[in-house]
């Protein structure tokens, strides 16, 4: 199996089932060749080294990044080292708020950057952390999560991951080089209602499931208005120029499961 070019695979049997008149819609471009170097190794079932302290950078702390960043600080064995936004007082905010939470033990000096939209690189470059939380706004997330895992860490990134299949095939190439872990954070997943349903479904308590049908049905009109620092500065603009389902996975993800 693991000599089985994917690439061509997953062209072939999407294309025999879609019909060959979808296939002239689908937008496969030359990057759905294999051009990997052979040399690259297969990252299912591949598990990093165990690290006894994991030093883990922050990158956007404005909606979703906090979250990540309170969760990773609580958990034992974790130091948080960096923390990027453009903002330097959120930047500043939440260095304070999980240096609190460490009660003098963990999380201490915690380095922020602020002011640039580059400065997370120079974090990476100077603070050299085991992996980082990538929340900012969708065009960054490919870029940056090919940088990280590039500077040797491990990258864990807001939904969508990429917003092309050229940057997901980025994404898998750097992590086969690298040998680094990259995961999309699809929060759905693991809610507690969907994992509820997930268990009945694993115990037969609802029978046997023939067919399912998946959609991501939310108003999000108020964001919209968010235009000084929300996603509304960014996000209204993926509405506007692309026609589809900007999160499938919030609806696929725990049907596929």
């Amino acid at each position: 199996m693991k000599n089985i070019n994917r690439r061509n695979f997953i062209k072939k049997t999407s294309l025999s089932a879609a019909g060959l008149a979808a296939a002239t819609t689908f937008p496969f471009t030359g990057s759905a060749q294999d051009t990997r170097p052979k040399s690259a190794l297969y990252m299912g079932g591949f598990a990093a080294q165990k690290l006894e302290t994991v030093r883990i950078a922050v990158i956007g702390v404005g909606a979703r990044g906090p979250a990540h960043l309170q969760f990773a600080a609580s958990l034992p064995g974790t130091e948080i080292v960096a923390i990027c936004d453009l903002f330097e007082d959120l930047a500043t905010k939440w260095a304070a708020v999980v240096t609190e939470m460490g009660k003098g033990q963990r999380h201490q000096n915690i380095a922020t950057y602020f002011g640039d939209e580059d400065k997370w690189k120079l974090m990476l470059e100077e603070v050299r952390p085991d992996m980082v939380f990538i929340a900012t706004n969708w065009v960054n997330h490919a870029p940056m999560a090919i940088e990280v895992m590039n500077k040797g860490a491990h990258a864990f990134v807001e939904v969508p991951l990429a917003i092309s299949i050229e940057e997901l095939w980025k994404i898998v190439d750097t992590s086969e080089k690298t040998r680094k872990h990259c995961m999309m954070m699809e929060n759905v997943n693991y809610g507690r209602d969907e994992l509820l349903f997930l268990n009945m479904c694993r115990q037969g308590v609802i029978g046997e499931l023939l067919h399912s049908e998946a959609a991501y049905i939310h108003d999000l009109r108020t964001q919209m208005n968010e235009v000084e620092r929300g996603t509304g500065s960014w996000r209204t603009y993926h509405y506007a120029n692309r026609n589809g389902n900007l999160y499938p996975t919030h609806g696929l993800g725990p049907v596929a499961q």
